[in-house]
């Protein structure tokens, strides 16, 4: 999921003012929680976090700023959570097709899925998404993701994508994520989502792969059957 760029006016760097950063982003997560999307505004936050608006406005600029403040920690958070699993992955050699689904099952979860609250924080931050202030964040997102799949095309002993592939696989990839979380959609709660995404991926990253060809022998899963792979 694409970081954001409007950064807070202050850098917290005093324990005060982490503090106050940190009761800002609970606000916002309990109005969300009690009141929905549509009880967030700029004043009810400065309100439940406890400071003036004025005060609120001093590290962050809008109600927008806060949410892509929060997005871009959690973003932090879940790469760095999808590249232990990519090193756990390679370190105790699980299948291509394992690896692949346990890491959209993360990115899933991470960003669509969850509580609530949780699917609720994700809509409201795929919402400021694609703005023209966001397309750096959205390439470099992007970017990051490429460079996981590459990481698991090189696994599989398989050509690297090229960057034309990449680029249309990894905006699909995020493209369904949000949209599925933009429309709240019923597939969020079902395992087909996952497994068309988990096949998107193989058929870029492992193309055409064939029988007793290393790249099968890396997509062959536990159980000993082969992961499908639909062009």
């Amino acid at each position: 999921m694409p970081s954001s760029s409007p950064a807070p006016r202050r850098k917290p760097r005093q324990e005060r003012s982490l503090f106050t950063v940190e009761a800002i982003f609970q606000s916002v997560r309990q109005i969300v929680a009690t009141q929905g999307e549509a009880g967030l505004t700029s004043n009810r936050i400065a309100e439940v976090a406890g400071v003036s608006i004025g005060s609120l406005y001093q590290y962050f600029p809008s109600k927008e700023a806060i949410l892509a403040a929060m997005l871009d920690r959690h973003c932090e958070k879940v790469m760095l959570e999808l590249d232990a699993l990519l090193a756990q992955g390679e370190q105790e050699q699980w299948p291509l097709a394992d690896l692949v689904r346990k890491y959209v099952r993360h990115y899933l979860a991470a960003f669509a899925g969850g509580t609530e609250v949780q699917r609720s924080l994700a809509r409201l931050s795929w919402q400021i998404d694609y703005r023209a202030a966001m397309l750096l964040a959205v390439r470099g997102a992007s970017e990051r993701l490429a460079f996981h799949l590459q990481r698991l095309a090189a696994r599989a002993g398989a050509l690297l994508p090229t960057p034309a592939q990449l680029f249309v696989l990894t905006r699909a990839f995020m493209g369904t994520v949000r949209y599925a979380s933009l429309e709240q959609s019923p597939l969020l709660d079902r395992p087909e989502l996952e497994e068309a995404l988990v096949q998107l991926s193989l058929a870029f990253l492992v193309p055409g792969a064939e029988l007793g060809s290393p790249a099968e022998m890396a997509l062959r899963s536990d159980d000993g059957e082969i992961g499908k792979i639909k062009s």
